[in-house]
């Protein structure tokens, strides 16, 4: 193709765009609320009375969007950032007048949700950026903002707060959805139970699809085997996906959300972050936020015993001291891992018990044929496991030959060091690993027969891998030399 042909299409192209650009610009703005009164809880109006509204169109991709905004004569700016749900903004009606007491609030609701439109080209994490950045650039004062995101709203936030750090000055992280690796709750035991989206069709489908593969409903990500990942098949196969479910926002959202690798945020955003979590969250387990709170730099995690994923509206009042706590104390530095004896306990052994717990200094523990065993704040020079189950948080292993030996066991560990000549062996186990370092001389994974390994905002550095780790390890055994 010559060049002149080259720049007559381009030409063409650009020409076609600002059409349509000007098309968009020229058509009236409606916002048109997508919820039914009869689909809200009684009480609950579609406008809230606090609130300012206005339907705006979006320089950069001509959507319509719903904006409301409350406490204008305030000088510094809360951006509200709802999750999944046919509730949108709404979501936030507990907190929107207490807040507009000392700050210029600012709601929406994202594209596809409430009355906004949905973006052109499909729902998306860079789709959603450009949204959020547009509407704290021209609403917010001095186009910054204090960010207070919920579920899929904290995931997008998280990655809006890492792309544009000049927009963010703190960030408030509600329950996030989504970021620890998306085999994780299919093949977790004690999964939760199968969510709704409010949309009676695709909850009917999701609940046909969930018994059919075993799970694959409750997360949106589960795998039918080792060489079909149904998260990338779904999102390369729209055509199918929409088939499958529907072409609905909500369903979009999720498998974006599922397919997003949160690794760079967490590990570079450098704004105060306060972590809000419900201990009791089915959809985005605590674990989610101990995780950020290992990895995040400026991360604090304050956990609401009791609560389920929405807290803001199961417990207000707790909700709002908290809130209030995060935008306007002192920023302080993280809290400081538990001391850990400078004594060691020995060897110990567990041999055929139940729900043993193990805290401070050991030279080895055994557990052989234990089930529901807890390490927690300990320093251990090695772990090895057969036949066993066990949970592992801040833990730190080192050893100067094999630091953790599993056989036909199951692992679930969170923000733990291991380094070792060899720093994992497996064999036939299954072990979930986040915010995990494993340092190794030799070899970081040794895989002796068909093991599963999942790591979650981790890294290693050992020869067979350096770098982060937001994967599923390969399942097959390691070649011997």
């Amino acid at each position: 193709m010559t060049s002149v042909l080259k720049r007559a299409l381009i030409g063409f192209a650009m020409t076609g765009l600002i059409v349509l650009s000007a098309e968009a610009a020229a058509t009236p703005c409606k916002c048109i609320d997508r919820q039914r009164p009869s689909e809200r809880p009684a009480g609950v109006p579609g406008r809230l009375p606090e609130l300012v509204y206005d339907c705006v169109r979006l320089e950069s991709s001509g959507t319509a969007l719903w904006v409301g905004e409350a406490g204008r004569q305030h000088d510094t700016s809360v951006l509200l950032v709802h999750g999944l749900g046919d509730m949108a903004h709404r979501d936030w009606r507990t907190v929107i007048g207490p807040l507009s007491a000392q700050f210029h609030v600012i709601v929406m609701d994202l594209p596809g949700f409430g009355a906004s439109e949905s973006l052109r080209n499909g729902h998306s994490f860079a789709g959603l950026d450009r949204v959020l950045d547009e509407v704290v650039r021209r609403h917010a004062r001095g186009g910054r903002a204090h960010v207070v995101a919920h579920s899929l709203g904290g995931a997008a936030s998280l990655n809006f707060a890492h792309r544009h750090p000049d927009r963010v000055d703190r960030l408030v992280l509600v329950n996030a959805a989504g970021i620890l690796l998306t085999n994780l709750l299919a093949m977790t035991p004690d999964r939760a139970p199968l969510p709704q989206v409010g949309i009676a069709p695709i909850d009917r489908v999701v609940r046909r699809v969930d018994a059919r593969v075993g799970g694959w409903g409750r997360s949106l990500v589960g795998r039918i085997d080792d060489n079909m990942d149904v998260g990338q098949w779904l999102k390369r196969n729209p055509v199918i996906r929409n088939a499958l479910l529907g072409p609905h926002t909500q369903v979009d959202a999720a498998v974006g959300l599922m397919e997003h690798d949160f690794s760079a945020a967490v590990h570079e955003i450098q704004a105060p972050t306060f972590l809000i979590w419900g201990g009791d969250d089915r959809v985005a387990p605590v674990r989610t936020g101990q995780v950020l709170a290992a990895r995040m730099a400026q991360a604090r995690l304050h956990v609401m015993d009791g609560t389920g994923h929405v807290p803001m509206n199961e417990r207000p009042d707790a909700f709002q001291a908290l809130l209030w706590q995060a935008l306007t104390a002192p920023v302080e530095p993280p809290e400081a891992a538990p001391e850990v004896p400078a004594v060691s306990q020995g060897d110990v052994q567990c041999d055929a018990r139940l729900g043993m717990h193990y805290t401070g200094r050991f030279d080895h523990i055994a557990l052989v044929n234990c089930q529901d065993v807890v390490v927690r704040d300990a320093h251990v020079e090695r772990l090895t496991m057969v036949n066993s189950s066990a949970t592992l948080e801040r833990v730190t292993i080192t050893s100067a030959d094999v630091a953790v030996d599993v056989r036909r066991s199951n692992v679930r560990a969170t923000d733990i060091e291991v380094s070792g000549r060899v720093a994992l062996r497996a064999d036939a186990s299954t072990l979930d690993l986040a915010a995990a370092r494993l340092e190794a001389v030799d070899r970081g994974i040794d895989i002796v027969t068909p093991s599963w390994v999942y790591f979650s905002m981790s890294e290693m550095a050992a020869p067979d891998r350096r770098g982060s780790l937001h994967l599923a390890w390969p399942s097959a055994p390691t070649p011997r030399r």
